[in-house]
């Protein structure tokens, strides 16, 4: 009988951790509100890297992101801020490669 008990228990628990584990994430975004009624929402990924930065110029505004992340120590995508998506991004690229 014992081990019939460890055993049910064994399998609520393993039960218990899968759900726990594919439970969908709540989305985190980085909002920027502007005075002039301007926003800019970015989603919070903790996989963003170098590799997904889509640069419509010289990437200006995603270095300086990622050298700001680097200045401060940032080591969480969400501790992220700044007046562009392309500095945000740059950001998260530093936090989750760090």
């Amino acid at each position: 009988m014992e081990k019939d008990n460890k055993i049910l228990l064994g399998l609520a628990l393993f039960i218990l951790a899968f759900l726990l584990w594919t439970r969908p994430k709540k989305t985190e975004y980085i909002q920027r509100d502007f005075q002039n009624g301007n926003s800019i929402k970015v989603e919070v990924d903790d996989d963003y890297d170098i590799e997904d930065w889509e640069c419509t110029g010289d990437c200006g505004g995603h270095y300086a992101g990622y050298d700001w992340a680097e200045e401060k120590g940032i080591d969480d995508p969400s501790d992220c801020g700044g007046n562009s998506e392309s500095f945000i991004e740059g950001c998260m690229s530093y936090a989750n490669e760090n």
